[in-house]
């Protein structure tokens, strides 16, 4: 009985040894491959110390390496301090139609500006001039102070579109507060999500033992793919997070950002949300620019919601008499859903975000950004006033 007792027990130990090896390495090497990254360089990320208006904020005439998960892109910002191509300076007046987009990080773009969909919309229509001024953790408070900051400077624009998020709800009803009668806002320190064993052990992979998350991962977007939409990697299940849960069931209304919607509760938000709104759009209105909305799903709402989600309710709803256009990208990304083969249900979201994210990769940002085109193509933008000083060398502003 001894010898395979024995062998039983030095099978174990070498497996064990092995394994720690292994991890041992993995933690060199993944600490030195991160060593050798370079991100951000001189100017950082791009981010601004805190706005005074805004309390979020990008650098203007910054350019940057952005870390996004696995992945790098470069980084560009005009003299206003919103995403572009390239470093440049934005006149006030322009010969062509100016659209100015609001949004947050799904509009700012997680990826390369011309995979982003605004940069796909921009490359689109060479014969309008597009002003990007979208960034994460952005809601109807924001946009709104953008857009006034924007008019502040006498930068003409043509018409506003507002990418709604599903997350604005939350922002609203528990990040950002007015700071006075001006709409300004500021933030608390946000208190994070709750993470649970797993999460937390995911989490550390994830940071710290690359080959271990690329062995993980494998076996993620396998079960990803046949339908298992349970994906934790430190920050929530991305297919069922609480900052995109409130269309489909009850959360919290008395939990702190982001773990819940305290201290207005959810119902508060939205109609916080629909207060700002109204206010763009009767500034807007006193200028005779036209606003659009456009709504797209999350991960959440593929699995759990319908094409008819609340959310599109709401803003379909908000729309009337007011809205140029109103797109919804929900019915075609739930179409994307239904063609995925029947042993592989989950292809759809391997196809069309980025893994382990709510954010679309380059295909989904192209799903995004034919609807929007097809709008803009049937409704073309239209100059709302002649150039001023045509004759001269345009002038610039700076938001900063």
């Amino acid at each position: 009985m001894r010898n395979p007792v024995i062998k039983l027990i030095l099978f174990l130990l070498s497996v064990a040894l092995s394994a720690a090896v292994f991890l041992a390495f993995d933690y060199f090497y993944t600490s030195a491959l991160q060593g050798s990254v370079v991100s951000g360089g001189a100017q950082g990320y791009c981010f601004a110390p805190i706005d005074p208006v805004r309390f979020y904020a990008l650098l203007p005439n910054c350019s940057c390496i952005r870390l996004w998960g696995k992945f790098s892109y470069p980084m560009f910002t005009n003299n206003l301090g919103f995403r572009d191509d390239r470093v440049r300076d934005v006149p006030l007046t322009d010969a062509k139609p100016r659209v100015l987009v609001l949004g947050d990080s799904h509009a700012e773009g997680m990826t390369t500006w011309d995979d982003t969909f605004v940069g796909r919309i921009a490359a689109n229509f060479p014969q309008y001039d597009f002003l990007n001024g979208s960034m994460g953790a952005y809601s109807p408070s924001n946009y709104l102070n953008t857009a006034r900051i924007v008019f502040e400077t006498g930068i003409e624009v043509d018409e506003v579109i507002v990418f709604i998020d599903i997350s604005d709800a939350q922002d609203e009803a528990a990040l950002f507060r007015d700071k006075d009668a001006t709409g300004a806002v500021t933030a608390p320190k946000a208190k994070g999500i709750v993470q649970d064993r797993y999460g937390k052990l995911r989490e550390t992979i994830n940071k710290h033992l690359l080959i271990t998350d690329d062995i993980v991962e494998f076996v993620e977007r396998t079960a990803v793919r046949f339908g298992y939409y349970h994906l934790d990697r430190g920050e929530g299940n991305e297919f069922d997070q609480e900052r995109g849960a409130w269309t489909y069931r009850k959360v919290s209304d008395t939990l702190p950002f982001e773990a819940g919607y305290g201290p207005l509760g959810l119902e508060r938000g939205i109609a916080k949300e629909k207060t700002k709104m109204d206010l763009l759009w009767q500034e807007l209105a006193a200028r005779n620019i036209p606003i659009s909305v456009v709504v797209y799903p999350w991960p959440n709402q593929i699995v759990h919601d319908s094409a008819d989600s609340r959310q599109v309710r709401i803003w379909r709803e908000w729309c009337e008499g007011k809205c140029r256009r109103f797109v919804s990208l929900f019915p075609a990304f739930f179409a994307v859903k239904a063609q995925c083969p029947r042993l592989e249900p989950g292809c759809w979201y391997l196809d069309y975000f980025i893994f382990g994210d709510i954010h679309y990769n380059s295909a989904g940002n192209a799903i995004v950004a034919d609807a929007v085109t097809k709008s803009l193509t049937a409704t073309p933008p239209e100059k709302q006033r002649a150039p001023v000083g045509s004759d001269s060398a345009p002038k610039t502003a700076s938001l900063h």
